[in-house]
């Protein structure tokens, strides 16, 4: 089967769910939703002409999941925001569309969907199937949804998961009046790929995972578009191209228990990535760290979590990211009481040079229905980079020198 007739495929597959729930009025349904209104707050005038120092947004949420028998399911999840400083991040976006079949010895999943992969707390190097939305989380823990056809079967202790993956999604960027962009703003319109099937390449991955007694292990391998994309700077205009190549990646995932300690790592291995200077260079990566919790503090129903990670990316300071070899350390406080309070704060120092990241995140629920949150982000002022400093700064990270900010949201659930 060639790669159009699997499109066209998988485009009949993402339609199934919304049919079954539509048309099956035997169906078991649920519904939830999510309303929410954020502003982010910049403390620093910005850098850049056109970037505001605050901006609101709205954002809705929906949710229906429901059951057809007592082997299939389909659940269908869509998100909507509006910002009303950025309008890249004004967007829509289907998180999942799937339906299910499930039996004893496998299940197989169409649709759309988000898978996650990894254990680490600062930086998931292993989580690949998903594409970062980073208009909505700069941190890049949310992802769009991903088309895909997914078998899991069950072994001893563990699963082995294949993923059929037919159509790509870009990288979501801020745009040109966006904060927490480069000098240069990306020209997501005009993407650039090294396959000719461009966003229509198939891609592949598959996954095992085992537990022995306190030990998690996974082993995972992809081969496909990368999603992470490098960058060309565009001879027509004054912007940069995002560019996606084809990669292979190898990576791994632990996770150790031992009383109150958790030992974590994810590690990779990619070929054929193009490094910030657009040089493809294989690599690895790593980041591997530890968490201890102090239960029960003062004999109360509190716990403090003492967190330390180690990053780092053999390509230096030729990574596409600023975690080439980072310290982070950092507290997860959890009040577990009726409001559900919790506090992390991270601190990310690299180890050859100033620049440093300082992060908080803080939530709790008032009521049943009601929840606030914040995130902050405090980036260090550094030197501009240069010959007569290359230890001082990091070159990704100066870009966002004055992007310093407090992000709050409060949502309301039904």
């Amino acid at each position: 089967m060639n790669g159009i007739a699997l499109n066209r495929v998988a485009a009949r597959l993402l339609a199934l769910p919304l049919v079954l729930l539509a048309l099956n009025a035997n169906a078991q349904l649920q519904g939830e939703g999510e309303l929410s209104l954020q502003t982010r707050l910049f403390n620093q005038s910005a850098s850049y002409a056109g970037q505001e120092d605050q901006s609101r947004s709205f954002a809705m949420a929906f949710n229906v999941s429901g059951d057809f028998g007592e082997n299939i399911d389909a659940e269908i999840d869509v998100f909507n925001r509006y910002d009303d400083a950025d309008w890249e991040r004004t967007k829509g976006d289907v998180r999942k569309a799937y339906l299910r079949w499930i039996s004893p010895r496998f299940e197989v999943l169409a649709g759309v969907n988000r898978v996650f992969w990894g254990v680490t707390e600062t930086n998931h190097l292993v989580d690949i199937i998903g594409q970062t939305d980073l208009v909505e989380s700069p941190d890049r823990e949310t992802k769009l949804g991903q088309a895909m056809v997914a078998l899991t079967m069950p072994i001893e202790n563990g699963l082995v998961d294949f993923y059929l993956l037919p159509h790509f999604r870009e990288q979501t960027f801020p745009g040109e009046e966006g904060r927490l962009r480069f000098s240069l703003p990306i020209d997501q319109d005009n993407p650039l790929y090294e396959d000719d099937d461009e966003e229509k390449h198939i891609d592949f991955a598959a996954r095992i995972t085992k537990s022995f007694n306190s030990a998690d292990l996974a082993l995972s391998y992809f081969q496909g578009t990368g999603r992470d994309p490098s960058y060309v700077f565009s001879a027509d205009s004054p912007t940069i191209l995002p560019y996606y190549p084809q990669i292979k990646q190898l990576g791994l995932e632990a996770q150790y228990i031992k009383d109150q300690w958790l030992f974590k790592l994810e590690s990779i291995y990619r070929e054929g990535q193009p490094n910030l200077f657009f040089e493809k260079e294989d690599y690895s990566a790593l980041t591997s760290g530890f968490e201890y919790t102090f239960y029960a503090l003062g004999g109360g129903v509190q716990d403090l979590g003492i967190i330390a990670e180690f990053l780092y990316d053999s390509r230096d300071q030729a990574a596409l990211n600023p975690y080439e070899e980072d310290i982070a350390v950092g507290a997860r406080w959890a009040l577990n009481n009726l409001n559900s309070a919790e506090l992390v704060v991270l601190w990310i120092q690299d180890v050859d040079r100033f620049a440093r990241v300082f992060v908080i995140e803080g939530s709790i629920e008032m009521g049943e229905s009601l929840a606030l949150s914040l995130e902050s982000t405090i980036i260090s002022h550094q030197p501009q980079p240069s010959v007569l400093t290359p230890l001082e700064s990091d070159r990704l990270l100066y870009d966002l020198r004055d992007d310093d900010s407090l992000q709050v949201t409060l949502s309301y659930y039904f």
